[in-house]
């Protein structure tokens, strides 16, 4: 359980967290486009991009277990400064959370209990987390895991991998070094994650890469992620 649980937060993490690529984003509403501009440069847009284009809604659904989680990711600047809404049921109750990257920082805040959050994420701790589907590609290699066909979601062609550890199979269908959806199983427990629209547009709610004046905010000690990863208690 709690292995496929951290499955489903590296999803969030991965998705939200992409390297440099460029390409013309237009709105997607779900259904499949069969003609799209693959056509730019990657290296046109500035090293530190983690999106395909400069400002976007993306819109996409988490299921794991009884738990269910719609998230909307809102961008600006290639991703420098980022934030994510998500909602989160589990047991009959909703908990509203909101994710901000901004000025160096990740903010975690409830807004609920009007508390958070926040974490300094220097560039080269920020860099650590950027996602190149070769190194991904040499890794999974060396882990003996697949990489399979290619497969449409919201018109975009996805690289479909297949990936075997520690008893979780998953897949992940990959964009430009963007997670499209990812799939996980074990001991009969199935996790789903799925882009299910992704807009480029300035049209962001007011307010939505601000910290609230009356929440309480306390700063977090570092976190070194590849310790984190690597303990066993946590994952096992």
């Amino acid at each position: 359980m709690k292995k496929i649980y951290l499955l489903s937060l590296v999803a969030l993490f991965f998705f939200a967290c992409n390297n440099k690529t460029s390409d013309n984003a237009n709105e997607s509403n779900g259904e499949q486009v069969e003609v799209e501009n693959e056509t730019s440069d990657p290296e046109t847009t500035s090293s530190l991009a983690k999106y395909p284009f400069e400002e976007g809604i993306v819109k996409y659904e988490n299921n794991v277990a009884t738990m269910k989680t719609s998230l909307t990711l809102y961008f600006k600047d290639y991703g420098n400064v980022e934030c994510s809404v998500s909602e989160v049921e589990m047991m009959g109750k909703v908990m509203k959370m909101r994710s901000l990257v901004k000025d160096g920082y990740l903010y975690s805040l409830s807004m609920d209990q009007k508390v958070g959050s926040k974490l300094k994420i220097g560039k080269e701790n920020y860099s650590n987390f950027r996602f190149e589907e070769k190194l991904f590609e040499e890794k999974i290699k060396e882990e003996g895991s697949k990489k399979l066909g290619k497969e449409k979601i919201l018109g975009k062609t996805c690289q479909i991998y297949s990936i075997q550890e520690d008893g979780v199979e998953s897949k992940m269908w990959i964009w430009k070094n963007m997670l499209m959806k990812m799939t996980a199983e074990q001991n009969g427990m199935t996790m789903t994650m799925e882009v299910k629209k992704i807009e480029e547009t300035d049209n962001f709610p007011a307010g939505i890469f601000d910290i609230p004046a009356d929440f309480k905010i306390t700063e977090e000690e570092d976190v070194d992620m590849d310790d984190a990863f690597e303990d066993d208690g946590a994952v096992g």
